[in-house]
């Protein structure tokens, strides 16, 4: 959108600020990987400056009672002898406590080096939603990445949270294998909450070789050729459901579970929101999640706030936005990994923690 669409509005105009903020939110929504019911369990809202606040999830365990048997010798009475039962009830809270709030300047002068408006103020919105977009992206991988790998670390054993493929000799051929093992991980639950995790609302995020790796293995999305096309053209997981109308990142559908390409960067900057060294996810190559593992919420403003530059003649963009994840259920992600993920080996690193880059020294 160029500079031009807002000809005639002062920097307080609310028509400014509002077509403003629906760029934002339609870059950043377009950009997301994670959707309510995808991957994640998510809350939005308009109201950034209430995106602090805490959303409260409750979670009730399994019920314990079981079948008996009237005239058998123990608890065959015309009564259940047992205990009355109680349903356990415990609390998640997500704080959307993570806020992208940085000025940005748009001189005017600008316009006169820049391509066909490049630096116009529809287009630097734009870029901020998309910036929005990254780094909730990459945060909320690294939450994942945090729940599994501490508890990977707590246990001393990857068993049943990371799977691991050989990379020796032919390395790749049972890559499909972990993959459909990690699936089957799923299947089985926690025992606690979960008897097993839905099928439906499965994601993958995945690195580009691991998409590669997959297609070396000859693996084609179920459904047939024509099939294919015609989901890739519409969006649709099956012919009754289909994907957000924006699917940036998708990839297709494999074992009934929506692909997502993550980049190397994305996986840079979860490492940078996980305050680990440059490269140590590398050999984390797909995390595989049920969308009721995790919650998250955010929120964008209705209204971008825009004044006039203090630095010279420009506009002066103050997005706000923000969000927060809480991991309800670690068991509900899986992490794929190439060779051997040895998480803190020959390092200090015996627990990560999550943190946004703008907060850290």
């Amino acid at each position: 959108m160029a500079f031009s669409s807002f000809t005639g509005l002062s920097v307080n105009d609310t028509a400014l600020q509002i077509g403003v903020s629906n760029i934002i939110l339609k870059a950043a929504i377009q950009s997301k990987f994670h959707h309510d019911g995808i991957g994640i369990t998510e809350v939005f809202s308009t109201n950034a400056e209430s995106g602090g606040a805490i959303i409260r999830v409750p979670k009730i365990a399994n019920i314990t009672s079981r079948f008996r048997q009237l005239g058998a010798a123990t608890n065959g009475g015309w009564f259940n002898s047992n205990d009355v039962g109680t349903t356990t009830l415990t609390e998640e809270k997500i704080t959307c406590d993570n806020i992208f709030d940085e000025p940005i300047d748009v001189p005017e002068a600008q316009k006169v080096l820049s391509l066909a408006g490049a630096a116009s103020v529809g287009v630097v919105s734009e870029r901020i939603g998309k910036a929005i977009a990254k780094d909730m992206n990459a945060g909320t991988m690294a939450y994942q990445l945090e729940a599994v790998i501490n508890a990977v670390f707590d246990a001393s054993s990857h068993d049943n949270r990371i799977f691991t493929y050989d990379l020796s000799a032919n390395g790749d051929e049972d890559i499909l294998d972990k993959f459909n093992e990690a699936l089957a991980a799923l299947d089985d639950g926690d025992g606690t909450y979960n008897d097993t995790f839905p099928e439906q609302g499965r994601l993958c995020l995945a690195r580009p070789q691991f998409f590669q790796k997959l297609r070396k293995k000859g693996v084609v999305i179920v459904g047939g050729s024509n099939y294919a096309q015609d989901m890739l053209k519409s969006g649709a997981v099956d012919p009754e459901s289909v994907l957000p109308d924006t699917v940036v990142g998708y990839k297709g559908v494999v074992s009934d579970v929506a692909m997502f390409m993550a980049s190397k960067s994305l996986w840079a900057a979860a490492e940078e929101w996980l305050q680990v060294p440059a490269g140590y996810l590398d050999n984390i190559e797909a995390i595989v999640c049920a969308f009721n593992a995790t919650g998250r919420g955010y929120a964008i403003a209705e209204q971008t706030k825009i004044v006039d530059s203090q630095k010279g003649v420009g506009l002066r963009i103050q997005p706000l936005a923000n969000f927060g994840v809480t991991v309800f259920f670690e068991q509900g992600i899986k992490l794929i990994a190439s060779d051997t993920f040895d998480e803190g080996a020959g390092a200090t690193i015996t627990e990560v923690e999550v943190l946004p880059k703008g907060s850290q020294a």
